[in-house]
């Protein structure tokens, strides 16, 4: 896995072994490895083809552009159905529970902060230990909606996801509320909605509640610089 501290793309909804097995782990790290950190130049923003994990880079003066403070409350989260326990026989993590479409979920377990303390992630975690708290905050909140919408909503597959595609982002509470998000799966893009809030120290997230929404119309990707893998551009 290659890292790079500029503007060059950093090589790399997957769970660590301990929690969720040895085969989701292989497929966590083979997509962390073509890792793309975005910057919010948006006319420089090249999302990897998947299987990849791309997040956003940004200065911290961007940032605070990107997150004016908004007038409107965040909606209220509708709880989530319990997840499925696993047999005891299986060597698999229990699955998360299944979202309804357009449903918000809250989410109960969290994962970005596993699978960034992985020894393979060690490249990753020194270059985000470079960022200032809130850059590193779009990053960690980005890994931890691409894992949690892959394991609520199985019918995507998630690669890459933009916080500020479709709407700035804000931040309320010291929480990320990025409420016109974007994920790409299967070279297709959908909107999303998320509520992040990270550790004091930004090793993990601690709250996360998100919603998909709908499929977004190839007319509108050149407006928003979606595209469906860097090798279309």
């Amino acid at each position: 896995m290659t890292i790079t501290l500029d503007d060059s793309p950093i090589e790399e909804s997957p769970s660590p072994r301990s929690a969720w097995g040895t085969a989701a782990s292989i497929v966590f790290h083979t997509a962390l490895l073509g890792l793309l950190l975005l910057g919010p130049d948006k006319d420089a923003a090249r999302p990897l083809p998947p299987p990849s994990i791309a997040v956003e880079l940004m200065t911290a003066a961007q940032f605070a552009a990107l997150t004016a403070p908004q007038q409107a409350p965040p909606a209220a989260p509708a709880a989530a159905a319990p997840a499925a326990e696993a047999s005891p026989d299986s060597s698999a993590a229990r699955p998360a529970a299944k979202a309804a479409p357009g449903a918000t979920v809250r989410a109960t377990e969290f994962f970005a902060g596993s699978l960034l303390a992985e020894p393979e992630s060690a490249k990753l975690r020194a270059a985000m230990t470079t960022l200032d708290g809130s850059e590193r905050l779009v990053q960690l909140c980005s890994i931890e909606a691409i894992e949690q919408i892959r394991r609520a909503r199985p019918e995507f597959d998630p690669d890459t996801v933009v916080a500020y595609a479709m709407a700035d982002m804000a931040t309320r509470d010291g929480a990320l509320v990025a409420d016109g998000g974007a994920f790409r799966s299967r070279r297709e893009w959908y909107e999303v909605k998320f509520t992040c809030r990270a550790a004091a120290d930004y090793s993990a997230v601690e709250r996360f509640e998100f919603s998909v929404g709908s499929f977004i119309p190839h007319e509108q990707w050149e407006e928003h610089y979606l595209t469906a893998a860097e090798s279309d551009e």
